[in-house]
């Protein structure tokens, strides 16, 4: 009788196993279907490309679009040039040159009187030696389909302004922007103050001159 009844628990207890098991399995298989429709493991991963930007250090750069402002000789076209070496990716220098026709100034204008400078002397030119520091790193959106790398940079230095057969030591400060077309290709944006002092009217005067220019560059 007592060995029936054993018999009879060990049975109800395998039953009660293989239940709890078969539950176990049927739970399991429930939460990861769950699991699954809301993290569904089948989502196609968007491709995306970084920018391949070129790791040279010489940059030149051609500005074709420029204006300068000279104190009281008026604003005129300005063209020109730079070099730089970009020491690493916050700091670069730059080796600038520009050249512009002064117009009258409001003393000739108002006056009536003989011109102060020939035509000859009313060629100037300038260059100057730089540092700049890349401040703000970032990307430039054009029309919702196109995002530009970009930079702004502050940039300062110092240099030399030649007109009206003199040379006038000049300091330039400024701000500009830089945007990635291609990994070699940039194009460039700044606005600059050239300071310098001259006597052309007599006294000596502390003008400030300002310049903004717009051109591209190659990496190379």
């Amino acid at each position: 009788m007592e060995t029936g009844l054993r018999r009879i628990h060990v049975t109800l207890a395998g039953l009660l196993l293989a239940a709890s098991a078969s539950f176990a399995n049927i739970a399991s298989a429930q939460g990861d279907a769950t699991i699954d429709e809301i993290i569904s493991p089948d989502l196609e991963r968007r491709e995306i490309r970084e920018a391949e930007i070129d790791s040279e250090d010489f940059e030149v750069t051609v500005y074709w679009g420029g204006i300068m402002s000279v104190e009281d000789f008026g604003s005129n076209r300005m063209i020109g040039g730079s070099l730089a070496y970009h020491i690493n990716e916050d700091f670069f220098m730059e080796a600038a040159y520009a050249q512009t026709e002064l117009g009258e100034s409001s003393y000739e204008r108002l006056s009536g009187s003989a011109p102060l400078l020939t035509e000859d002397e009313r060629d100037l030119s300038l260059y100057n030696l730089s540092l700049a520091w890349n401040f703000l790193p970032g990307e430039i959106f054009i029309l919702d389909r196109w995002a530009l790398n970009s930079n702004l940079y502050l940039i300062g230095g110092i240099g030399n302004t030649s007109f009206a057969d003199e040379e006038y030591f000049t300091y330039n400060v400024g701000v500009g922007v830089r945007m990635l077309t291609k990994d070699w290709l940039t194009l460039r944006f700044d606005v600059r103050d050239h300071i310098f002092e001259h006597e052309i009217f007599g006294e000596p005067i502390t003008t400030n001159n300002l310049s903004a220019q717009l051109g591209v560059s190659i990496y190379f």
